[in-house]
């Protein structure tokens, strides 16, 4: 079993990534967890989007 998390700033690079790492890897997934982060720095939203990929080789 292996682990791959992937964050992005955008949620559209966050697929593109997530797809690229499937059509790459192709692996045998188990579960995927996504995750968004919102945080405020000096007045401006800054967004984390994440995705924990759980899977088979």
């Amino acid at each position: 079993m292996k682990i791959k998390i992937i964050e992005k700033t955008h949620e559209l690079d966050l697929e593109d990534a997530l797809n690229e790492f499937i059509n790459s890897v192709q692996p045998k997934i188990q579960d995927i967890q996504y995750q968004v982060a919102m945080t405020s720095l000096n007045g401006v939203l800054e967004y984390s989007f994440s995705a924990m990929i759980v899977y088979f080789t």
